[in-house]
């Protein structure tokens, strides 16, 4: 893999990894909901 073919897969997965947090963020605050509304 040359660094030209690296730069071009780094920029294709910058612009994913912000939904990727989004998506993760949301499992993760739905854990926690579910959660606290067991404990609850």
């Amino acid at each position: 893999m040359t660094r030209d073919e690296l730069n071009r897969e780094l920029r294709m997965h910058s612009a994913t990894w912000q939904s990727v947090a989004i998506v993760y963020g949301l499992i993760v605050a739905s854990m926690v909901g579910s959660a606290m509304w067991i404990i609850g």
